[in-house]
């Protein structure tokens, strides 16, 4: 009997494990630190649940304690590999045109974010991403001083089109009064709530229907594809 093409053109689904060993060989090349902390915590949190298990007494007590300290250690040390893992991965992001847009679109619920740039600079080292969600419209600008003045410009413009609706801009980076890769979901999140559910997809209709700037076109640079490669994420 033939197999059904379907199924065998599926990917498999990778199990837990895989990713946990898959964030580990990304992380570790790049942080000296990680395997200590790893280890570290772990030997940590079950040492201080058998001791408490050895100061209530018994062997029932320092076996239970001795099994949720293992499961708490396990538990830690992942958290510890996740948020070594993100910094990692944001390090590496970091100057790569649209690697705020990467970020954003981390976030699953409340917010969208389109691929496509609404503005950038003259020179193609600046790009103005534009997000809708519960804070309103958001604007990534990515690209330092350069990137101000197109970042403003579409804030006017998106103000006068879309009356009534928060627009705010967010520049990325480590300048001063630049917000880094690892805060950005952060700052995202703090915008005061503006939209609800319902009113999302009506400005978000809108903001299509009225159509975007066409950004300016430096030799060479196509924006639809001013974005990082999402393997930087995982590795390569």
């Amino acid at each position: 009997m033939a197999k059904d093409k379907s199924t065998e053109s599926k990917p498999k689904k990778q199990r837990w494990y895989h990713l946990v060993a898959q964030a580990y060989r990304v992380t570790a090349p790049h942080d000296k630190a990680l395997l200590p902390g790893i280890i570290g915590i772990f030997v940590g949190v079950v040492g201080i649940a058998v001791l408490i298990g050895a100061l209530i007494g018994g062997t029932a007590a320092i076996i239970y304690a001795s099994i949720f300290g293992v499961l708490t250690g396990l538990l830690g040390s992942m958290y510890f590999l996740t948020r070594r893992f993100e910094r990692t991965a944001f390090l590496r992001m970091e100057g790569q045109t649209g690697a705020s847009l990467a970020v954003a679109q981390t976030i699953r619920t409340g917010w969208k974010f389109e691929d496509n740039p609404v503005n950038m600079d003259t020179r193609g080292k600046g790009v103005v991403f534009q997000g809708v969600g519960k804070g309103g419209i958001v604007l990534l600008a990515e690209g330092g001083a350069i990137i101000h003045k197109p970042a403003e410009t579409s804030k006017k413009r998106i103000e006068k089109l879309v009356p009534g609706v928060p627009v705010t801009v967010i520049y990325v980076g480590r300048g001063e009064g630049e917000v880094p890769l690892g805060g950005l979901t952060k700052a995202i999140r703090k915008t005061k709530k503006a939209l609800g559910r319902n009113d999302r997809p009506t400005v978000e209709a809108r903001l299509k229907a009225i159509g975007g700037a066409k950004p300016p076109m430096p030799k060479g640079i196509d924006p639809v594809r001013a974005r990082p490669d999402r393997k930087g994420m995982r590795g390569r």
